[in-house]
């Protein structure tokens, strides 16, 4: 028999490439409200609610920028119940009433010396906000004698541009320069009127998304991804990205400086400027599991927002008819992590200065992601499991002995640690004081298929890794 002291020095997230066996003890085949940041696993922090609320059915969230006189002003716009909302004076009151979706798209603007918030949802005329007036303005696309609806609309420059158009869903369309109201084909100056270009793929999809990327706009269609380049009409150049990949999801396109995610078939898709792929064929299969579970009937629910270095993206998961779960992709640490987040309808980040705070809008309310204890009414219940651990020879028979942990929490709580194999499981629930513990329980556990875990409600950190003794039989 030899001993031997399986140490990770630093956690790397959610891994299940490999499912349950034999991959990175650094890594979790299965967590839940565990995070990594820099090697150090923590529990992940809740919500705070914001006041006041807005009015209880609310779907969908915007900040509008005004100026006026030199100074910044900006509002909070909420939409629902065929309303939208605005957060005025430390009140929310009705901007408009009767509309037939709740689904709107939203840009800020500013024409002339005016700033506007302009909203769009496919279901009528577009709306507009200019942050004095006590109602909205509407505004009815004329192209080609035919008033034009859009759900989605995109600002590059000084021109508009709309798609996902129900009587027409290959077609782009962009506005006048300078002009939101006016997308009419000039005849006499081309280069300056509104104008149209059909995105025709000829495979039974449809324009999902439009946004603008890297100076050109890009329309994605349930399995493609388009870019059209250029200044001016005349010169638009409209080409097709290699990769074969596009969306259900609109509302998951997320930019950094110099890649466009989104959600595809196969999980996070990435555009960096030429193609277009998911993760896994890039050989990321890290989140696998996550999006098997994902509902297909419910995906146009998934949200998604970049704060930061970190994603984090609402999925409907197991069945659900919506968002049950938040995916967490950290960029920086290049690690993934799942929260039972459930209910999100809406992200926002709302913007003060230089100053940003990432706003969620979810089933209870409205909330600030970070620096809460709970997860709106639900505590947040942390557990960590590591893949199967088989050795250099699945056959040979090991026994665990003390798992070593220095653990850090603000508050008192409670952490319970396990080992188990297919023969059976130790456990050790023990209390935690404020401030530093070091921990080395006696978890004896014999098998050939070994692993071990932790569970917690308590805001911990691990700073230091683990260790964990192992006696191995010799062969």
């Amino acid at each position: 028999m030899s001993n031997t002291l399986l140490r990770v020095r630093a956690f790397r997230g959610l891994d299940q490439s490999r499912g349950d066996w034999g991959g990175d003890p650094a890594a979790a085949a299965q967590c839940v409200n565990f995070i990594c940041r820099g090697g150090v696993l923590e529990r992940a922090s809740g919500m705070t609610a914001i006041s006041p609320q807005p009015p209880a059915g609310c779907v969908r969230l915007f900040q509008a920028f005004f100026r006026t006189d030199g100074a910044d002003d900006s509002r909070l716009v909420a939409a629902g119940n065929g309303c939208l909302y605005v957060l005025t004076g430390g009140a929310w009151t009705t901007l408009g009433t009767g509309f037939a979706s709740d689904d709107w798209c939203a840009v800020n603007y500013r024409k002339g010396e005016s700033d506007l918030l302009i909203l769009t949802n496919g279901r009528g005329p577009m709306q507009t906000w200019d942050g004095k007036s006590a109602s909205l303005t509407p505004i009815t696309p004329t192209v080609d004698g035919q008033n034009t609806a859009f759900e989605r609309l995109t600002l590059i420059y000084e021109r508009l541009w709309g798609a996902v158009c129900a009587s027409q869903p290959d077609r782009v369309y962009w506005s006048e320069s300078f002009a939101p109201d006016s997308w009419a084909l000039n005849p006499d100056i081309p280069d300056s009127g509104g104008g149209y270009a059909d995105v025709a793929t000829f495979d039974g999809s449809r324009i999902r998304a439009v946004t603008a990327a890297f100076d050109d706009v890009l329309i994605v269609k349930d399995r493609s991804l388009h870019r059209l380049s250029g200044t001016y009409p005349g010169d638009f150049t409209l080409t097709q990205v290699y990769g074969g990949e596009g969306t259900l999801a609109p509302r998951t396109l997320v930019q950094t400086a110099d890649r466009l995610y989104f959600l595809g078939r196969d999980g996070l898709c990435v555009y960096d400027g030429m193609t277009v792929s998911s993760l896994v064929h890039r050989g990321d299969e890290r989140a696998r599991g996550v999006f098997e579970r994902l509902n297909p009937d419910a995906v146009d629910q998934a949200c998604a927002v970049l704060t930061g270095d970190v994603m984090y993206i609402a999925l409907p998961l197991d069945g659900a008819s919506a968002n049950s779960h938040v995916l967490r992709y950290s960029l920086a640490d290049d690690s993934w992590a799942l929260l039972s987040l459930a209910g999100v309808r809406d992200f926002l980040i709302r913007r003060d200065g230089q100053k940003e705070e990432l706003l969620c809008l979810t089933d209870e309310g409205l909330f600030r992601l970070g620096g809460g204890d709970t997860f709106g009414t639900e505590s947040i219940a942390a557990e960590w499991l590591s893949p199967q651990l088989l050795g250099d020879r699945c056959i040979e028979r090991k026994r665990t002995n003390r798992l070593r942990v220095t653990v850090e929490t603000e508050k008192a709580g409670a952490i319970t640690l396990f080992t188990q194999s297919e023969r059976g499981r130790a456990e050790r629930t023990i209390d935690l004081p404020a401030g530093i513990s070091v921990l080395k329980p006696r978890l004896r556990v014999c098998g050939r298929r070994i692993r071990f875990g932790l569970k917690t409600s308590a805001p911990v950190r691990l700073p230091e890794g683990l260790a964990l003794e192992i006696e191995v039989d010799e062969p």
